[in-house]
């Protein structure tokens, strides 16, 4: 069919906008197989739209990235943490002190250690991050090394990746599966206007992660946006970015006289405070715990190391996500 594999979108309305109603009319995209113009900065990801599913509308393909950033996004709401085990002399790694998983089982040994919390409260998953999450944890499982999620997500992960497929459709962005091609193989298969609409407002807010000063930011809100903007900032590719961007929120806070506005030290996850020639890693939990441990560093909330250290833990599990499932 001529023209299949072209994305549809509103008519008279703004870019990225929807009808009031819901109903508008509708056209295909003029002059490209999909919206190709310059989306208007957004502030806010898409409402309801998890990081992972933005990465996911914006190229209508699910891939490592995608699921690593819903592993740290559901890390970050509270479901697990991950740590790296590091000996204090440097010797092969060890387990976290006395564990036990739900059977009393001791922890399994590994460079890289996954860490059921408790259902954290008030927190509301879809149930593709129900099936990830029963995944990587099976019952009776709450310790889980990065070679053991490899092992035992090899199956389950394309499953995952297929609901995710079929989340887009429910979420009327797609009327068939993205992956599936047109009269005689050729094409895609089209956005809806409602798919269009998201995808625009996704690259909004990239814009706007690609783009944010420190001085637009409230030292108030700086801890919170950090976590709550890394899953998509890792998904843009612009993690580095963003963390830098909040270490000048912290360290202009600290010079103004505000003190330390990253939140707890015993559960902030991400952060390394320097104070003096004393360096404290906040938040073992989360992704920040596989980061390697700075030394050397100058500067009052320098991130330069922290982006590093997210680029190992990026590279870590978009390594084993990889080999687990060719995308």
């Amino acid at each position: 069919m001529f023209g299949w594999n072209h994305d549809y979108e509103y008519v008279g309305v703004t870019p990225g906008m929807r009808p009031a109603d819901g109903v508008g009319e509708v056209r295909r995209v003029k002059g490209a197989k999909e919206w190709s113009g310059e989306p208007a900065v957004q502030f806010h990801p898409p409402q309801g739209v998890s990081a992972a599913m933005a990465g996911t509308v914006v190229d209508g393909s699910v891939d490592s990235q995608d699921i690593g950033a819903m592993m740290i996004d559901l890390s970050l709401r509270g479901w697990f943490r991950i740590e790296k085990l590091q000996p204090a002399d440097g010797s092969a790694p060890a387990a976290p002190p006395a564990p036990t998983s739900r059977r009393g089982a001791k922890a399994p040994q590994g460079d890289w250690v996954f860490i059921q919390n408790e259902f954290p409260g008030g927190d509301v998953i879809t149930q593709v991050e129900a099936d990830f999450l029963n995944a990587l944890f099976p019952p009776g499982v709450r310790y889980v090394t990065l070679p053991q999620m490899k092992a035992q997500l090899r199956g389950p992960l394309r499953d995952i990746a297929d609901g995710m497929y079929r989340e887009t459709i429910h979420r009327g962005w797609y009327e068939r599966d993205p992956r599936r091609k047109g009269f005689l193989g050729m094409g895609r298969s089209p956005r809806t206007a409602d798919g269009t609409a998201v995808r625009i407002q996704t690259l909004g807010f990239k814009k706007y992660i690609a783009t944010a000063e420190a001085k637009q930011i409230k030292f108030e809100e700086a801890a919170d946006l950090f976590n709550r903007y890394l899953p998509y900032a890792m998904v843009f590719g612009l993690a580095d970015r963003w963390a830098g961007v909040i270490g000048e929120v912290a360290k202009m806070a600290q010079i103004e006289g505000f003190g330390n506005i990253m939140g707890d030290i015993a559960s902030d996850p991400f952060f390394w405070m320097f104070y003096g020639d004393d360096l404290v890693f906040l938040g073992a939990e989360a992704i920040g715990g596989m980061a390697d441990l700075l030394s050397g560093a100058d500067g009052l909330f320098d991130l330069g190391g922290l982006t590093d250290g997210l680029g190992d833990v990026f590279g870590s599990i978009g390594d084993a996500v990889g080999d687990i499932f060719d995308f």
